[in-house]
């Protein structure tokens, strides 16, 4: 069956059983507002479980197996979801997720190696430990409205272009996701959701033909990856505890000024996308539209965002 008409009926799918499964979220997966949320009023969470569970099913069918290696670490961020879990049983849960992805990639060094070349060992740790550091700056950037899964269209669209067209299978739940998570949201995909597509984006980056192709697709993801990697680095750089949770990334700031979820969404978006069609169709010039969107993103930083706290908040 053509991919794209199962990533179609998939997205009616997902669309639907959000329908129903909202109701549910709604008594046990509530998140209730606090100093730190960018919600006014108690919305249901979890609601990627959704997509995950379609996008499990669709991408067996085809023998895509990247997203059932990342089925797990879903399951714990669903469970997160629910009752909360501490720190290092959810790092853990990443650590075996990562592992589990380079073993079954399509890396050029062979797996058994690295446990007899010192040289493999480093590399697999320094990947192994990238992989987390994706998963949590992905599930760092999902605080408004719309925001994480709109970026993710468009990072998954050009990553099947460039790469595999499987990925063309997660596009559909996705987008049938994004309507009943749009500002204002019905709605969160929760850490079941993002945890799980940041563990995606990683297994799709080094599951490609080329370092090439694998540093294109991780260009696609600079305004989500560059925000998140620059607020932890201000943030240890004035004495914060980096593991503790805050509204300084530059997209909550932006909202913290006036701006509306939508708006962010639509800006990231366009930055994500001018980014995603040059490493696509010039590849030679994509620092380009990397390079425009740091100038922009630094104009912001400092003209419409409101200041960066010395402190957590």
């Amino acid at each position: 069956m053509n991919l794209f008409l199962v990533s179609f009926l998939s997205g009616i799918i997902t669309w639907i059983l959000l329908s129903k499964i909202i109701p549910i979220l709604s008594i046990n997966f509530l998140d209730n507002p606090n100093e730190r949320s960018s919600h006014l009023k108690p919305i249901p969470s979890g609601g990627g479980i959704v997509f995950v569970f379609v996008i499990c099913i669709t991408c067996t069918l085809f023998r895509f197996w990247i997203p059932l290696y990342c089925l797990p670490l879903a399951i714990v961020g669903f469970i997160d979801d629910f009752i909360g879990l501490p720190a290092f049983l959810r790092y853990i849960s990443q650590l075996l997720t990562v592992s589990l992805i380079i073993i079954k990639s399509d890396l050029i060094f062979n797996f058994l190696n690295l446990f007899y070349n010192f040289e493999y060992f480093f590399l697999f740790i320094i990947i192994l430990f990238f992989g987390t550091a994706i998963i949590n700056f992905i599930n760092f950037m999902d605080g408004l409205d719309g925001f994480l899964v709109s970026n993710f269209i468009i990072i998954l669209i050009f990553s099947a272009m460039i790469s595999e067209n499987s990925i063309y299978l997660l596009i559909g739940p996705l987008s049938g996701f994004i309507i009943y998570n749009w500002q204002p949201a019905k709605v969160f995909m929760g850490d079941v959701g993002s945890t799980f597509l940041g563990a995606i984006f990683f297994g799709i980056l080094i599951n490609t033909n080329s370092l090439n192709d694998s540093s294109l697709i991780f260009f696609l993801g600079f305004p989500l990856l560059a925000d998140a990697f620059t607020c932890v680095l201000r943030r240890f750089s004035m004495g914060h505890n980096i593991f503790l949770p805050h509204k300084l990334h530059l997209y909550q700031r932006l909202n913290q000024s006036g701006i509306s979820h939508s708006k962010i969404s639509i800006l990231y978006s366009i930055f994500t996308l001018l980014i995603s069609l040059t490493a696509f169709s010039n590849k030679g010039y994509v620092y380009l539209p990397i390079l425009f969107c740091i100038i922009i993103g630094l104009y912001f930083d400092k003209n419409i965002a409101i200041p960066f706290k010395s402190k957590n908040v």
